[in-house]
């Protein structure tokens, strides 16, 4: 089975299972928020490029176990391997993150969905553009503290076509 058709089943198994819980009064707590990723390009088996990004995201909550959220995220700075500088020019996704509170203030998560990225390579004055598109999978840790959590992430983005894009990101959010 493709990763694909394993994304959707998961999706829908998520779905179809949350429904009764989408009558309970926690669901329907939008949030905002933005974080920094330290990620790691590889192209093709053996060029490795530390790229940072900024990440912006929008979401809602389901449930106390499901959330859905989008994101939008800019490339910070460059990595030059081997005569190549590598860029992020933008990533975009939509994932669910289901999870469990362990405590009133932490909710470890897994996260699935599916991001698209836009790199750039230049090397002797020509740049290329590569923008993929693939399934994503990562886990991570939300705590809360006075109104607004802080988050950890571990996402495996894209990895597809000699391209792999993954890393860890920090950041926080706040319901509103």
């Amino acid at each position: 089975m493709n990763q694909h058709g394993l994304a959707l089943i998961i999706f829908s198994t998520a779905a179809l299972t949350s429904l009764p819980l989408l009558a309970d009064s926690t669901h329907g707590h939008p949030y905002v928020g933005a974080s920094v990723g330290f990620m790691e390009m590889e192209h093709q088996g053996n060029s490795e490029a530390s790229i940072n990004q900024i990440e912006g995201r929008v979401g809602a909550y389901v449930n106390d176990f499901l959330a859905f959220e989008t994101r939008l995220g800019l490339g910070l700075t460059n990595d030059s391997v081997n005569d190549t500088e590598f860029s992020l020019r933008y990533s975009v996704g939509a994932y669910i993150r289901a999870g469990f509170p362990v405590h009133e203030q932490a909710f470890p998560y897994l996260i699935l969905g599916f991001s698209r990225a836009d790199f750039e390579a230049k090397a002797a004055g020509k740049s290329e553009n590569d923008a993929e598109t693939d399934s994503s999978y990562g886990v991570g840790i939300d705590v809360e503290i006075v109104n607004m959590s802080l988050s950890a992430e571990y996402l495996n983005m894209i990895d597809k076509n000699d391209i792999s894009f993954s890393g860890f990101t920090v950041g926080f959010s706040t319901q509103f």
